[in-house]
């Protein structure tokens, strides 16, 4: 609730903003012409327009009132929501339902019936001034005289509080100070480092509380941001040691094959695997860019997946057998040694690819030549069928 309150606030303030850059746009075009003095009096039925170098309203409106100008002022008028911009804003005695305004100063003495939402340098709702419903504002400072029906919800560099508050004060501010005349039905809340300084005199019928929004640290974020990208780099790992061991363990055969054909022909290996590489993703981008053809993408996609399996088994298989100081072929090694071995190479491969940018050259080479010795038997396999 508080933050779709805030979305609000934040909408409202900056509705009034842009209604203060607009009413600038024409004085920058008659700089020679005198600034307009736009006064507003009588019955109004529909919606009001003001704009000017000073605007006072004291009419009666029973719609909205749209007013910028470097003076705005509501003197003694009733109307029915208030949308103002200027660079001092006040509100005379009179009468609206609500009040969204951005300013300098933004001073209240008369009657919000509902809520009020302000932004300025200066806020103050004075001792003759009373908010219905609940405030919600923003400033460098605030003092609030008068009373409040609602809750407050502000945020600002100091909040001095002598009036009533019916509802609870939520406060973000570096100095809180509670006179000794003022009177908060509700919590007292306060979210920066320093805690109210609360007169003697003053009631405050709910309880005084802290909430922290002190932002984290950026060296903190950096740090779980680090760990969860460790934390996914070593699962993926994990993850390819199992296949790793599952395609040794289920085609000993195919990547015993493999493996000579990466040892005896290194080279032609890899100008198959870079060719099918490139070719492979060329028709995957031509396939997804079809709605007809994804599925076809999609298949490729799987393809190239696990014949790069394949290939890392077969690499993994060379390396491990490159440290195996036995001699015989590649398939005549027991089943646990050929996983084990595929293992280790996988785990001299992932060491190497750490090295920055030798490192990862080699790997991609190498992988690309596993690649297009994997798939040179594969497809032999696949055309004896």
């Amino acid at each position: 609730m508080f933050s779709l309150r805030c979305i609000r606030t934040t909408r409202a303030v900056c509705l009034a903003g842009l209604l203060a850059a607009a009413c600038t746009v024409p004085a920058a075009f008659a700089e020679d012409e005198p600034r307009e003095n736009v006064t507003l009096s009588g019955s109004h039925a529909d919606v009001q327009f003001l704009a000017g170098r000073s605007v006072t309203v004291t009419a009666d409106v029973s719609d909205d009132v749209f007013a910028a100008g470097r003076y705005v002022t509501f003197d003694a008028a009733s109307i029915v929501n208030a949308i103002v911009a200027g660079y001092a804003v006040e509100q005379r005695g009179g009468s609206m339902s609500d009040m969204i305004a951005a300013g300098n100063t933004v001073t209240v003495s008369g009657v919000i019936r509902d809520d009020i939402v302000a932004a300025a340098r200066s806020l103050r709702i004075t001792s003759s001034g009373s908010v219905g419903g609940d405030a919600r504002m923003a400033a460098e400072t605030i003092d609030v005289d008068g009373a409040i029906g609602g809750s407050l919800r502000a945020a600002a560099r100091q909040v001095t509080i002598n009036g009533t508050i019916s509802g609870k004060a939520d406060l973000f501010a570096e100095r809180i100070v509670v006179g000794p005349e003022a009177t908060i039905t509700g919590d007292l809340i306060y979210r920066g480092d320093t805690a109210p300084e609360v007169a003697a005199g003053a009631t405050i019928g709910g309880a005084i509380r802290h909430i922290d929004s002190t932002l984290p640290q950026m060296t903190r974020i950096g740090m779980a941001i680090l760990g969860v990208g460790i934390a996914i780099a070593v699962g993926w790992v994990i993850a390819s040691f199992v296949l790793i061991a599952l395609v040794q363990l289920v085609f000993p055969r195919l990547v015993a094959d493999a493996t000579v054909r990466l040892r005896t022909q290194p080279w032609s290996s890899l100008g198959i695997g870079i060719a099918g590489v490139l070719i492979g993703c060329i028709l995957m981008g031509l396939a997804f860019a079809s709605i007809f053809a994804i599925p076809l993408g999609v298949a490729l996609m799987v393809s190239l997946g696990g014949v790069k399996l394949l290939g890392l088994t077969a690499l993994g298989y060379c390396i491990g057998l490159m440290l195996d100081r036995k001699n015989g072929a590649a398939e005549d090694r027991p089943r646990g040694a050929r996983i084990s071995w595929s293992l280790l190479g996988a785990l001299i491969v992932t060491a190497v690819f750490l090295i920055p940018f030798v490192g990862v050259v080699l790997v991609v080479l190498a992988v690309a030549a596993a690649m297009g010795a994997a798939a040179v038997e594969l497809w032999g396999r696949l055309r004896t069928v």
